[in-house]
């Protein structure tokens, strides 16, 4: 998004952890000397370790939570007092109080939801005071780590008293030709005049390609009377199109232009695709009339030591990780995300499930789940007076993204069997297609074919275009036949796999006395069985597997999250990364193996080895001598074409498995693996026993304003060694903020901003930014009987 007269405003606040009884902090002459200096966006609940005690609990993390204040001084000037003027927020958690000068201008409940303040009859000429209290204090009241505070970017706008609504402009494909030489975009924007009296105005619409040239251009004229908001649409007819697509995301820049007697009042620029999308019972997703099987993970906005504070350079090395794992879809698992994260997708080619909310009426006990007698806050407090705001605002928002292809009214609602779900389902899916009459509602229901008084209700079902089964196997047979059952009770229902397991547990963990999902020798069975069948099935849409990345609460003491993902906390891959690239990734090979080949005293012990690949065949060597030849049959499988013996199967399958396995005595050395295609080697993998760690290594990579540092533990030949968790220590010079440190491991309950952190399996991240970017900086990291390592930026 590109407003012509909008401007960030995420330097130079004042903060601080406390609240005061007489409103005292929002007053233009109380002293702030004490508070700190921060920059947005802010997670403050990432300045305090978990403590167990906290009340935001298992389910939160057991995160500081609580209640703050934020004060930043801007400067209007006199021009700027005959225009209209907003503070725009993305994003704050949560019940937020917004003053000015003391006076107080809006507030939102919902921490989740980009929201609009009007300051403009409560400013004056010269210094202005913005106050903002955060009240995240009624705890617990979220599944699951929130974070707290302004933890978004925030914009201040400035426009013309005739000006474009901030949620108004709506761009649809209406129409592809068939063969592609035509689009038709429908289209539709909202103006207000806020002058006394009324005011005619002329709205243009132009479409511009990548390199800047006009690809349509349309208008309307607008007759606003005072205090008024009113709507102009037209048709838009593309010549030659390029559409967007997951692996070609071709990205148009939509402008929208506001005119009163020739005068150029307010514009805005944004990016837009054009995409058909359209889901059936038979054929799953199609985009651009072609059959996608959507390879989804569910994701939470929180990002490890930024907390839930929104960086779009961080994300998007995030999603870059998942891309090459093969994931094309992202569900916002449980709400609304950032701006930001939606033009990352648009802008990589992922579709995305958009999702309101975790609760409706019935509120959750967000430490284990549904109903308590424990008192527990969250949505379902506002859910009556504010829902329809608040459904209409994440909808008018996000309406303009190609990536969003489905919202979500809810996940894993209890109201799944209540008497009133139905009735609520239809009240919510009908405010959906009122704002979009192409996209379709889901819901995220976890309870098809429960146990009697949790389960779904068919009636429930449908009220909602597109039912998402939550963990389609965990009931009885289904746990064979998967969505069969309903297929074929319910051939016209479109199914899709709203959340289903990942393969979990910690990197570098290879214990094997763990339980069934956390082995790592069995962790991939529930998933391969499941992804057979909905890879074989063209009905099954897709699946969005829980989860991606690694996140903050849902955790039980003495952890501090949970370790469903591929990806840990700090960015690292785990093991199940390359499983999910393995099936997923059908551009590239992969080859992995597991576990590391650091088993001192345990020689002659048999070992399980797992390899990961997308190779026809594996060979495994120890210390040169072949233990055997395996191959695992594709997925889906193919059968003969032309006669029994076709030549495409040139290889004997050994399992019907997604991976292979072997049992191997160790003993020290290197394990070797070769990937073969035919008869050609692809690729070749290696797992070697290392010596003692000696030495640290650090790597840079830059992303935005942050310098992010990966460190390994290395031994003296040079490897790195994948068992080891020494504490490193980290010094800056004085023109360098340490951020924090994270390894991804949910057992260590330090702070992420202490300068002291264990390494997981031989590895942690570190973060950096420069104060003054003009300046060098340096950082020294070191720990105890390991060579020290400076770096400068």
């Amino acid at each position: 998004m590109n407003l012509k007269d909008a401007k960030i405003i995420n330097e130079e606040w004042k903060f601080i952890c406390e609240d005061c009884s007489n409103g005292e902090f929002a007053q233009i002459d109380y002293r702030d000397e004490g508070w700190d200096h921060i920059e947005l966006p802010h997670d403050w609940d990432t300045y305090f370790a978990p403590k167990k005690e906290n009340r935001s609990g298992a389910g939160g993390g057991y995160a500081h939570a609580g209640i703050g204040w934020y004060r930043k001084k801007i400067k209007i000037s006199k021009d700027d007092l005959l225009k209209h003027v907003e503070l725009i927020f993305e994003g704050i958690y949560m019940e937020s109080e917004i003053y000015i000068n003391g006076l107080k201008a809006g507030s939102q409940s919902y921490g989740y939801s980009t929201f609009v303040v009007d300051i403009t009859d409560k400013l004056v000429e010269g210094d202005n005071l913005i106050s903002v209290r955060v009240n995240n204090s009624k705890q617990p009241n979220s599944r699951w780590y929130t974070g707290s505070g302004i933890y978004r970017d925030v914009y201040i706008r400035k426009t013309s008293r005739q000006c474009l609504d901030y949620f108004g402009i709506k761009v649809e494909t209406a129409e592809v030709t068939d063969d592609e030489k035509m689009a038709i975009l429908d289209v539709k924007s909202s103006a207000i005049n806020y002058e006394k009296e009324k005011k005619d105005v002329v709205i243009k619409w132009q479409l511009l390609d990548k390199k800047g040239q006009l690809s349509c251009k349309a208008g309307a004229t607008l007759c606003l009377d005072s205090n008024e908001t009113s709507h102009a649409a037209t048709r838009m007819f593309v010549q030659r199109p390029i559409l967007w697509e997951i692996d070609k995301p071709y990205l148009y820049t939509f402008v929208t232009q506001v005119f009163c007697d020739g005068e150029l009042l307010d514009e805005r620029r944004e990016s837009v695709g054009i995409r058909t999308i359209a889901f059936s019972c038979d054929e799953g997703f199609k985009l651009n009339g072609e059959k996608i099987k959507i390879k989804g993970v569910c994701l939470h906005h929180d990002s490890g030591l930024f907390g839930s504070a929104f960086y779009k350079d961080i994300w998007e090395k995030r999603l870059n990780t998942l891309k090459d794992m093969g994931v094309n879809g992202i569900r916002c698992s449980h709400n609304p995300p950032a701006p930001g994260f939606l033009d990352l997708c648009d802008s990589m080619g992922f579709v995305v499930m958009d999702e309101i909310c975790d609760e409706w009426m019935l509120g959750k006990n967000k430490n284990e789940n549904y109903f308590s007698e424990e008192p527990s806050y969250g949505f379902s407090q506002f859910f009556c007076k504010d829902v329809k705001t608040e459904l209409q605002r994440m909808i008018r928002r996000d309406y303009n993204h190609p990536s969003v292809i489905l919202w979500s009214i809810g996940n894993e609602i209890p109201e799944q069997a209540f008497t009133d779900g139905p009735k609520i389902a239809k009240f919510l899916s009908d405010i959906v297609h009122e704002e979009d009459s192409i996209r379709l509602t889901t819901s995220a229901c976890d309870n098809i074919a429960s146990l009697p008084g949790i389960e779904t209700k068919q009636e429930f079902m449908n009220e909602i275009d597109v039912v998402g089964y939550n963990y389609v196997g965990r009931w009885r047979e289904r746990a064979e036949r998967f969505y069969e059952d309903d297929k074929l009770v319910y051939p016209d229902r479109i199914m899709i796999g709203s959340e289903n397991p990942s393969v979990c547990g910690d990197r570098g963990d290879y214990s094997q006395t763990r339980d069934f999902n956390d082995n790592y020798i069995t962790a991939s069975l529930t998933h391969e069985a499941l992804w057979r069948f909905t890879a074989s099935r063209d009905y099954v849409a897709g699946d969005f597997i829980w989860t991606g990345i690694d996140y903050l609460g849902e955790s039980h003491w003495p952890r501090r999250g949970a370790n469903f993902g591929a990806i840990d906390t700090a960015g690292f891959k785990k093991d199940a990364y390359y499983y999910f690239r393995s099936i997923w990734n059908e551009k590239d090979i992969t080859l992995h193996l597991l576990p590391h080949w650091n088993f001192e005293g345990e020689e002659g012990t048999f070992k399980t080895v797992i390899c990961y690949t997308n190779c026809e065949r594996v060979k495994l060597y120890i210390n040169d001598k072949l233990i055997s030849e395996k191959a695992s049959a594709p997925c889906p499988r193919y059968g003969a074409m032309n006669s029994w013996d076709d030549e495409l199967r040139r290889f004997r399958p050994t399992t019907g498995d997604l991976h292979l396995t072997w049992d191997v005595p160790y003993e020290p050395g290197v394990l070797r693996a070769e990937g073969y295609m035919g008869d050609k080697v692809v690729k070749t993998c290696e797992v070697v026993t290392t010596k003692k760690p000696s030495s640290l290594e650090a790597s840079v990579e830059k992303a935005g304003e942050f310098y992010l540092v990966e460190i390994t533990a290395r031994d003296e030949d040079g490897r790195a060694v994948p068992d080891v968790d020494s504490l490193i220590s980290v010094v800056c010079s004085d023109n360098v903020e340490f951020i924090g440190m994270d390894a991804g491991n949910m057992q260590d309950l330090s702070g992420y901003k202490s300068d002291k952190r264990n390494m997981l399996a031989g590895k942690l991240l570190a973060a950096f930014k420069k104060k003054n970017k003009e300046e060098t900086g340096s950082v020294l990291l070191s720990s105890e009987g390991l060579n020290s390592v400076n770096i400068e930026f």
